[in-house]
Formats: structure tokens, sequence, C-alpha cells
């Protein structure tokens, strides 16, 4: 009887061990799960957008890149021009502009009207281009856009030379 009661308790020992590396793996298992859809649910932002014409005129102001390449996640308004941060994280901006016919320009990214960074396309020659990029930490609907600083004009050719992008690292 003694040894069947010893049985037992190594039984019930081994059992219990058992339990617990059971209970660890589940925890584990759950914990990757948990990861895995957080991982899944990260929300993708992501736009390139440009104009499909020429103008010389444009003087100060937003920008606006009627011409919309991607808007993923859609932070990017075409009307207004300005991207508004769907989420908050990381993001990356950059911006071409080819300045028109000799018209020197300066155009700045601008995170809620404060200028980041600035392009500048000024030459002898016409359509310089000016590029700049910037990383900028947001949050949920900050605003992000491009601002004429100086200059007439930007210049493109039916395919979009002048343009502005950003993205969610």
């Amino acid at each position: 009887m003694n040894s069947t009661i010893e049985s037992l308790k190594a039984e019930l020992k081994q059992s219990q061990i058992e339990r617990l590396k059971l209970s660890a793996t589940v925890a584990s298992l759950e914990m990757f799960r948990m990861n895995m859809t957080t991982y899944g649910r990260q929300k993708k932002v992501a736009f390139t957008v440009g104009v499909t014409f020429s103008n010389g005129g444009w003087n100060s102001g937003a920008l606006i890149f009627p011409s919309v390449i991607n808007n993923v996640g859609g932070g990017y308004n075409p009307t207004t021009g300005i991207f508004t941060a769907p989420i908050d994280g990381d993001y990356i901006f950059f911006l071409a502009v080819s300045e028109y016919n000799r018209q020197h320009s300066k155009v700045d990214i601008v995170m809620n009207g404060v200028s980041k960074v600035r392009t500048l396309g000024s030459s002898g020659s016409a359509y310089q281009t000016g590029v700049n990029m910037v990383f900028l930490q947001l949050n949920e609907r900050d605003a992000v856009w491009a601002r004429a600083y100086a200059g007439r004009g930007y210049n493109t050719e039916g395919v979009p030379i002048t343009t502005f992008s950003g993205f969610l690292l």
C-alpha cells in the first residue's frame, strides 16, 4: 500500500509539472497571438501626390496636389493639400518642386503651422528642382503640408514632376 501511495504521489507530482509546462506553453502562445494581432492591426499610412499642370502665378499658401497617385490610410486631402495623421507615429515626408521657368522657388514642409525644412529651386537655368525630406514624430490629427515660401510657380509635364510624399515608418 505504501508503494501504491508513493506511486500515486509521483504520478500526481509529474501531472502537476506537466500542467505547469502546458500552462506556460499556453501563456506563451497567447502572448504570440496578441503580438501578431497587434502587428497585423497596425495601420498602413502612405501617400504620393503631384500636380499635372504647371503654374506660373502661384505665390503663397498651401500647395495643393490634386493628382493622387496613392493615399493609403486616407490621410491626404487633395482639396486642401493637407495630410492629417490618422494615428500617432514616426513619419517621413519628401517634397520635390521643379521651379517654373527661372522663377525661383522655395517651398517648406510645414507641421501644424511651423516650417520644418525647405526646398530651393534657383538658378540661371530654367526648371531647377529643389528637394528635401524630413522625419517627424506626429500625434493623431497633426497636420503636415507643403507651403510656398518664395517664388512664383512650379513646373510639371502631364506626369507629375512636382510631388509630395509621406509614410508611416
